[in-house]
């Protein structure tokens, strides 16, 4: 009977540790902001670690899985120096090439990133409220002014659908506003046109437009600091 027991047990045993390596191996590891800030820090110089340029991540509407964190960084041509957080991890280190030259005016501390998790609670209330069905999410921090108070923006994704903008405010969670889609153009044209980040800048705050300097292509290179277009 005890050997029936321990035999049971074993098999048991083993079907659970098989369950939790195919989880560790197939399952998505998801971070916070803040946890891919102090990832990233690590992969650069100190002195590089206290002046964030933007937070930006891609995943579900639940979780973001991929983050890419860019800090200013004087010491290459864009001023900017990217790290990609993947699972939680540090995949890619590299100059930032977005098509413009990044600012100092608009950096920030690692200490005020907050939390993106009630930011995309609070996208998911008002798209429930308002039937708008997605699947996909893209979470931005940045400062488009001194001194403001910091928002998340959520763009609301349905495949490769844009179905809008939510508004976050990031020190408190509460919702702030909503933009439809092609209220905040996904395309960026140059540093005085009326697309891009400059059309960003002016449906949510004043950017420092000037150092935005021969912007093309999608808009995502900016904050991913990956250009594609001219490659």
């Amino acid at each position: 009977m005890k050997t029936l027991t321990l035999l049971v047990c074993s098999i048991l045993f083993s079907l659970t540790l098989t369950q939790s390596q195919a989880q560790t191996a197939t399952g998505t590891v998801t971070s916070s902001a803040s946890q891919a800030v102090d990832v990233a820090k690590a992969s650069v110089d100190a002195s590089l670690q206290g002046r964030i340029v933007s937070v930006y991540g891609v995943g579900t509407p639940a979780a973001i899985q991929t983050w890419w964190v860019i800090f200013y960084d004087p010491s290459v041509p864009s001023h900017g120096r990217a790290v990609k957080v993947d699972n939680g991890q540090v995949t890619r280190t590299y100059e930032a090439k977005g098509g413009v030259v990044y600012t100092d005016a608009l950096t920030f501390a690692p200490t005020q990133v907050t939390d993106e998790s009630t930011a995309l609670q609070a996208a998911q209330d008002y798209a429930a409220k308002h039937a708008l069905a997605y699947d996909q999410v893209r979470a931005l921090l940045r400062l488009t002014e001194k001194n403001q108070n910091f928002r998340w923006r959520i763009q609301l994704l349905n495949g490769t659908t844009n179905k809008g903008f939510v508004f976050v405010n990031a020190n408190d969670g509460t919702f702030a506003m909503y933009s439809p889609p092609g209220s905040i153009s996904t395309k960026s044209k140059s540093a005085t046109g009326g697309g891009g980040v400059v059309g960003d800048a002016r449906k949510v705050g004043n950017d420092v437009k000037n150092t935005f300097l021969g912007i093309g292509g999608d808009l995502q290179e900016f904050f991913t600091g990956e250009r594609t277009v001219d490659q």
